[in-house]
């Protein structure tokens, strides 16, 4: 699988993950498709920041 195949596809999982989370939230549906790409760029960003540790 190629980086650009790769990253597609994490980006189709998390754009799931937003659907889901979503479900939840009560707002127009002009607003949901920002919603939902600010939902993965900020599961994306915080793939790339330094895990916690205890």
């Amino acid at each position: 699988m190629s980086a650009e195949e790769a990253e597609a596809e994490t980006r189709h999982q998390f754009a799931v993950r937003a659907n889901s989370i979503l479900a939840f939230i009560e707002c127009d549906e002009e607003q949901r498709p920002k919603l939902r790409q600010a939902i993965i760029e900020a599961m994306l960003w915080a793939q790339t920041q330094p895990k916690l540790t205890k």
